[in-house]
Parts: C-alpha cells; structure tokens; sequence
C-alpha cells in the first residue's frame, strides 16, 4: 500500500505532504482547488512523462515522493529481480524534475524510466478517464480477460508467443529465399566472388601479426644496422677502447695478483663470467648484422602481401578469424541459395510442425479462456447489476482468429445490453461514458480478488452518476478496498461518506501567491465537507443531520 506522498514545487503546490490509510481513501475539493494536480504527480512519480513547466515558477526543480509497504513476497521477488534491494517491505520512489532532464531513483537506487515504470505497475493501479477508453477499443478486451488466466494457462500463453515468433522467423528466411531468378542469380556470383577471393589468399592464422612485425624490422632495418655496429665494435677486440680489450686488460692485471688474495681471485672469476656473456652478444650481434641486411625484393613481397591481407579486412572483417568466419557463413548462404527450393521446402515443413504444436496449445488456451469467460460472464453481470444496472446482459463474445497470433487463436470482444429488449452489442457500440466507467469499475472489482497490485487510484470514477447509482458506486469501491487500498477522488456525497479516511483538497490565494494545500479531516470536519457536498456552501443542520445519516449508512454497510 502506499503509506506517504511527498509533493514539492509542482505546478499549484508548493510542498505537501499526505499519509494514507488503509482501504478507502477519499479525497474531496472545489473544482479547481487541484485534484488533478494531485493525481498528475502520483503519476508522474510512477512513469508518466512530466512538462517541465509543471515546474513551479521560481523553483528550480520539482520532487515527487513515494513510499510503499508491501507484504506480498511475490511482488517483491519481482521488484528484485530489477537488481533493487527491497528492505523491511518498503519502497521509495523519488522523481526529481528539473528542465533538462529528469532524475529516478528506487530505494536510493538511480533507474531508468522504463524499470521505474515496470517497478510502478507492481505497486499501483490508476484507474481514471484514460483507462474508461481502453474499453472501447476491441483489441484489449483480451488483454482483460488474460489478468484472470491460471499459472498453468499462462504458461500456455508463452508458448503460444514462444511457437508464433518461431514461425514468424522462418516465415522471414522463406521470403528470403522466394527472390526472382535474376535477383538469386546475381547473389550467388557476388558470394562466388567472395568466396574465391578469400581462398586464393590462402590466409594462415596469426601470419598478420608476423608480416608488421617483418615488415616494421625492414622498415627501419638502416637504423637498427647502424646501432648494432657501433655496439658490434664496442663489444670487440677490433680497437684499443673497445669493451673487449679493455675487459681483457683487466683480467691480466688481476690474474697477476689473484694468488695473494682469495678475494682478488673471487674478482677474476667474476670477470672470467662477464668475458663469457660479452663474448655471447657480441657474436649474436654480428650474427643477427648478417640477417638484417635489407632485402628489396623480400621487403616488397611483405608489403603486397599486408596490402592484400588488410583489403580482405576491409570487406570482411578486421581480423583473420573474422574473415575466415565470412567465408564460411558465404559458403553456407551459397549452398542455400543454390538449393533454394529445397530449402524452401524444408522452412516449409519446418512451419507446418510449429503451426501444428502452436494450434494445439492455442486450442487448449481457448478452452480454458472459454470456461473463465463463463465464469466472469456471471461475475461481472452480478458486478453491473450492484452497480445498478436493470436487467443488464453481459457477455464475452470469443471467435476465432484466421491469422496466427502471439495471443492465441481468439478474438474476445465484450458484449453488453443495458435496457431490456434491446440488442447485445459491443460495448464500444453501446456505452456511454458514465456507463463506461462503471464497467471498468465492475471488471476492477471482479479482478481484485486475482491482481497482486496492492493500491488501486479511482479518479473522476463518479463520471455521469448521481443518486442511487452514487451509492452503489460507493459500495463497490468499499468492497474493493476489503482487499485492496483505494484511493479516490469523487465530487458525490455518497461516495465521500464511504471514506475510511478523508482528505480536503483547497486552493489558497496568499501575497498573490496560490497554491493546493490538502489535509486529512477530523471526523467532524469530515461531516462538514460532506454537509458542503450536499447544499453547497451554505451548510444548513438538514444538510449535517443527511452528512451523518450517509456516514452511518455507509458504515454499516462495509464488510470489514
């Protein structure tokens, strides 16, 4: 449920603060007092994408704040799984606007707006003028009638998705493969080319890197000569001041010595390794002077063979392994395309198979959305009918669809008649916009005892209704709120009267400055509101004695 809202520089408010109760929670205010504004930033909070110029002027960025509890472990392995940690059943949300950009954060985590948005759905359910709508468009009638599907029916659902995608796919190598001879024709001499490219270069794994290795060495082969001879002379015997002879010298003046004193000797010995290890390089040196003499034509050979090696890298992939690899997936499309008919065939069949295990589970998800829709028929007419619709039909029409889908085979449309002797018709066909929303109130109250959203939002619920069908209304939502937390603003007594906690929503004008403030009512300032919502401003003792009478009637008549 949500526990505490936190609203701060957004359009009309400039800070509030509200703590929610448990099951029914009303709100209730002037028209324009800014209960739209109130709705907008729950929404905002949620997902809904916000103008910057909600931001209240002055402000230089406005905050939203949500805090839920949740109890139920499966909508909280559900929330971890966007890698959020959920803590003692709380979740907070925090939306920061400002006019470049917008900033989400869940449990003190940064989210994008699509996660913010996956998390929101588990947590809260808005139902306002919006959603009404959703009813008059055919295609989400199934959609509706899938939130009441079993575990093991959604099952069949994915797979359902799982074999469609399938054969969607191979569907799109078919088409690929029923080209025009020329069109097929021209493909298989480009990937001819291609292929025969490739292996006349005779590519050897890793010879790249060896060849810019050769290559750098002749490249630059003068330079390194002429280092390796100065150090080839300084290293030798050739000259007075070379290494060698000066080593040389050494080892005769303490060779002279080295049998007065063992540490002279440890000396000489030690020249004897360093004679050793000169004398090795120096014969590597010139060994290796030997070998870098520039080739002309061995360096040509190099360069052209770079040369061909990095144009394959340019058609075909930067390195060997990758062009390699394009061979063979060229070698295979070829073989494909050579065989096009044959491997039409196969796709085919291949299709025939996934059509045949599609249509079986698909025909098993008819069956049971058939049976619930028997079920909801009853439901959702005995909902309509406490909502006080006389002698009301409802039905769910399910036919069946020519084309494969990824929802299944059906096609589900709602039926309704709202007068006696009249004809059942579609509701978008049929319903009015009152009506509308008390259809959508009725399906809510049918799903709430299968969704797993904690807290439901009624705005503008009591469109159209006054009267007996007011009290109704009210009713409903009291028995959703058995369950569920709903929050709702409403214009009609009745439905204030039903309120297990009350909120006022006003509109203040201070130094020209306005802006919503809201407050929970005490039970007699309760009364009071309702007494205003009944006669207006002028509250009269018959309006407060029928404000208490409605309260009385309506606790009475809640079930918890």
């Amino acid at each position: 449920m949500l526990q505490n809202l936190h609203v701060k520089n957004l359009a009309l408010i400039d800070e509030v603060e509200i703590t929610f109760h448990e099951h029914l929670n009303i709100l209730t205010g002037e028209t324009g007092a800014g209960k739209s504004i109130l709705i907008g930033s729950i929404e905002s909070a949620l997902g809904k994408k916000v103008s910057k110029d909600m931001i209240r002027p002055g402000a230089k960025e406005a905050v939203i704040e949500l805090l839920f509890w949740i109890d139920d472990p499966n909508v909280i392995k559900e929330i971890e799984q966007f890698d959020l940690t959920v803590e003692e059943g709380q979740v907070f949300i925090r939306r920061v606007i400002t006019e470049k950009r917008s900033v989400n954060k869940i449990n003190d985590c940064m989210v994008t707006l699509h996660t913010l948005r996956e998390v929101s759905s588990r947590l809260f359910d808005l139902h306002g003028q919006q959603e009404h709508q959703t009813l008059l468009k055919e295609k989400n009638h199934l959609k509706m009638l899938d939130h009441f599907l079993s575990e093991q029916d959604q099952e069949l659902l994915k797979q359902c998705r799982l074999y469609e995608r399938r054969y969607r796919d191979i569907g799109v190598k078919i088409d690929s493969l029923m080209m025009d001879d020329r069109q097929r024709l021209r493909e298989i001499g480009f990937l001819e080319h291609e292929i025969h490219e490739i292996k006349e270069a005779a590519l050897r794994l890793g010879e790249d890197e060896q060849l810019e290795k050769d290559y750098r060495k002749m490249l630059h082969s003068k330079e390194i000569a002429a280092s390796c001879s100065i150090v080839d002379r300084l290293t030798g015997y050739e000259e007075d001041t070379a290494i060698g002879n000066q080593l040389t010298e050494s080892m005769h003046r303490l060779q002279e010595v080295s049998h007065l004193d063992s540490t002279v000797q440890e000396f000489y010995d030690q020249l004897l390794e360093i004679e050793d290890l000169l004398g090795s390089l120096h014969q590597e040196i010139s060994n290796y002077m030997e070998e870098i003499e520039f080739n002309p034509q061995m360096f040509t050979e190099i360069e052209e063979r770079l040369n061909l090696i990095n144009g394959l890298k340019g058609k075909y992939g930067n390195t060997i392994e990758k062009i390699i690899s394009y061979q063979e997936e060229s070698k295979q499309r070829l073989d494909v395309l050579k065989n096009a008919e044959n491997e039409a065939k196969h796709f085919e069949e291949e299709q025939k198979l996934i059509e045949g295990e599609y249509r079986k589970v698909a025909c098993s998800l008819s069956v049971s959305r058939k049976k619930i829709a028997v079920k909801l028929e009853k439901q959702i007419t005995k909902a309509l009918e406490d909502l006080n619709f006389l002698s009301v039909v409802f039905k769910i029409d399910i036919a069946k669809e020519k084309q494969m889908t990824p929802d299944g085979e059906d096609r589900v449309c709602f039926m309704i008649s709202t007068n006696p002797g009249l004809p059942i018709r579609p509701i978008q066909d049929v319903a009015s916009g009152g009506e509308l929303s008390r259809i959508m109130l009725a399906l809510k109250s049918v799903l709430a005892d299968v969704d797993h959203v904690g807290s439901l939002i009624f705005d503008e619920i009591d469109t159209g209704i006054s009267g007996e069908t007011a009290n109704r209304v009210a009713k409903k939502m009291a028995w959703i709120s058995r369950k569920h937390q709903v929050i709702a603003i409403t214009h009609l007594p009745q439905i204030a009267a039903m309120a297990d906690a009350h909120y006022s929503i006003e509109k203040q004008t201070k130094d020209q400055k306005t802006t919503t403030q809201i407050r929970e009512l005490k039970e007699q300032e309760s009364l009071e509101e309702i007494s205003r919502m009944i006669s207006g401003n002028e509250r009269t003792e018959t309006s407060i004695e029928n404000a208490k009478e409605m309260k009385s009637l309506a606790n009475d008549a809640k079930l918890y």
